[in-house]
């Protein structure tokens, strides 16, 4: 049972945290505080929306996270680790998919390109 609360808490706690990264992103770029990656931190630009993305994929890991804990309370399974281990899943693979978002939007030199298709 004790898993399965601290599931829900972390759930609360990355949805809570992703959208104050969404809405209020660190003022500047620092080393503690943030989405922090050297492509991240190439300037202003880059970090804001770098911190708004994370911020999202944030609030979107920690809604699935409370669904699969619910999911597995309804299947009995009180004692699960699992959902923990796919949320951490889910948030090692939202690093990549975050930097790729960047990529799209920025150049190598930080800079944002034109004509930009996101589709």
């Amino acid at each position: 049972m004790i898993y399965l609360n601290l599931n829900y808490l972390s759930g609360v706690i990355m949805i809570i945290v992703g959208g104050a990264c969404k809405l209020y992103p660190p003022k500047h770029i620092n080393h503690s505080l943030g989405y922090r990656t050297p492509f991240a931190m190439k300037n202003v630009n880059t970090w804001n929306e770098a911190n708004k993305f994370a911020g999202m994929i944030l609030i979107c890991v920690g809604i699935i996270s409370l669904f699969i804990t619910t999911f597995f309370i309804v299947l009995g399974e009180v004692n699960s680790n699992i959902p923990a281990k796919i949320s951490v899943i889910l948030l090692i693979i939202s690093i990549p998919y975050t930097e790729i978002h960047l990529r799209k939007l920025f150049k190598k030199d930080g800079s944002r390109k034109e004509n930009i298709d996101l589709k």
